[in-house]
């Protein structure tokens, strides 16, 4: 591999290193033009589409050619903006280029007069393919000086290997790689222990998942670039250095640990307040207020995933005294034992059929028109009309009448309120649910009846289509 991506590459020839990728002309712009007398060219490449033209003007000046593509987990508010920056950059299809991928973010509090730490150096002499995978492997298996920063600096690093592979950044920065004339010869991470000057996808899915916040710096700081080593120097891997007392090893532990407990405590009472204010919320909402019920209900869903994660996260099992889980069986149950009250029953004095009849009787008409405005003003909702009956009769019979009854009242309702006909579902329950004795007729009457009931979710719905 290494001879393929350096030929038409003289070895004497002096080396240019191309900044490409979404963010090279934004943060990187103030780099100036190549200069003649400068052992190491750095040229911004502002956008895809100019870079097969830069890569044929270098190698006419007999440039050996390497490239570099920074990435910032803040650069953007959502790993979706994030995805599409990248994807703008699998454009370039023409001779293979070693690429060494430069990671930009704050894992640690150490500072360096403004400039990043950097995890190693760009090694203009390793340009054998590499994946993203087995670079960021590599990443966690650095063993620096241990320090209250260097402990740090490791958690956050597997934090934000963890997001980059379930946002599916790890997976589209491969493929950009495996999909164009880029090579991934090597991984660099800058630590910036300044911090930038605003938040974005990974601080947010880091305060989501862990309770945890990058800080912030007062002002803009431009990146700075990873040193280079000299190519006339063979390569030699740095020389670990010694210098930290074991001693302040237990307090390093400590306050890491410390920050984790925080940050997940923190992190915990916020889902379970949450989730404790939308279940009070979902239990004094009345069942006629329709929309704000199926909106309640469907916030109290999403929190219960939320305290699922919660409940199963490593930190949860770490500490082993979570309340995620008993808060998200107490909601389960809300779900589960959840049954909509009907918003319209008609028997007794106000009953639509008369006995043993599916024909809605003269004055039905009257009786449900004041279910008009309410099903026009919830035209998302779905209703279960469940026919009724007492047990004169057999149970088929019964059974049969309860189902034409729904049936009468659903197509008066699609005539009359414009109500699209999937957004009734009929069910017949004959006389298996009395709300009355059928030993009297006055009980009776009270079981020949028709219930409206608005169902939370469309995965609620039972019955006849």
């Amino acid at each position: 591999m290494p001879a393929s991506l350096l030929k038409n590459q003289p070895a004497a020839a002096a080396p240019a290193i191309l900044i490409i990728g979404p963010y090279a002309a934004k943060w990187f712009s103030e780099r100036q033009p190549e200069q003649e007398d400068e052992p190491i060219s750095w040229i911004v490449v502002p956008e895809a589409e100019a870079l097969p033209e830069i890569v044929k003007r270098m190698r006419k000046k007999k440039h050996r050619l390497y490239a570099f593509f920074p990435f910032f987990p803040d650069g953007e508010e959502t790993d979706a903006q994030a995805l599409a920056k990248i994807a703008a950059w699998r454009l370039y299809e023409q001779e293979a280029l070693p690429c060494v991928l430069g990671l930009y973010a704050r894992l640690s509090h150490e500072s360096q007069a403004g400039q990043a730490k950097w995890s190693g150096k760009f090694d203009l002499r390793k340009v054998g393919e590499t994946t993203l995978a087995r670079e960021l492997a590599k990443l966690l298996a650095v063993s620096e000086p241990l320090s209250c920063h260097s402990i740090y600096r490791y958690a956050m690093t597997d934090a934000l290997r963890l997001w980059l592979e379930s946002s599916g950044i790890a997976k589209a920065l491969q493929a950009l790689f495996s999909g164009s004339s880029l090579r991934l010869s090597a991984v660099l991470l800058a630590d910036n222990g300044n911090g930038f000057t605003r938040h974005g996808a990974w601080a947010q899915w880091l305060q989501q998942k862990f309770g945890l916040c990058p800080g912030l710096s007062p002002g803009v700081m431009l990146p700075s670039l990873p040193d280079v080593i000299d190519p006339g120097v063979p390569y030699q891997p740095d020389r670990q250095r010694s210098g930290f007392s074991w001693r302040w090893l237990p307090v390093c532990a400590a306050l890491l640990l410390a920050m984790l407990l925080i940050g997940s405590t923190w992190f915990e009472a916020k889902n379970i307040a949450a989730a404790t204010r939308t279940l009070a919320d979902f239990r004094q909402t009345e069942e006629t207020q329709l929309q704000k019920k199926r909106a309640v209900y469907q916030r109290l869903r999403d929190q219960k995933q939320q305290l699922l994660y919660c409940r199963d996260a490593w930190f949860s099992r770490l500490w082993r005294f979570s309340r995620c889980g008993e808060m998200a069986a107490r909601v389960s149950d809300a779900l589960q034992n959840y049954n909509p009250s009907p918003v319209f029953m008609a028997s007794g004095s106000v009953a639509l059929f008369a006995r043993g009849s599916a024909t809605l009787g003269p004055d039905s008409s009257k009786n449900l028109a004041w279910l008009l405005p309410l099903m026009q003003n919830n035209a998302q909702t779905t209703f279960a009309i469940v026919g009724h009956s007492d047990n004169t009769g057999s149970p088929e019979a019964n059974y049969q009448l309860s189902i034409r009854r729904a049936k009468a009242v659903r197509d008066w309702l699609v005539s009359h309120a414009n109500v699209p006909p999937d957004k009734l579902v009929i069910k017949g329950m004959g006389d298996s649910l009395p709300v009355a004795s059928n030993q009297t007729g006055e009980g009776r009457e009270r079981n020949r009846r028709v219930e409206i009931i608005p169902l939370a979710d469309a995965t609620n719905k039972t019955g006849e289509p």
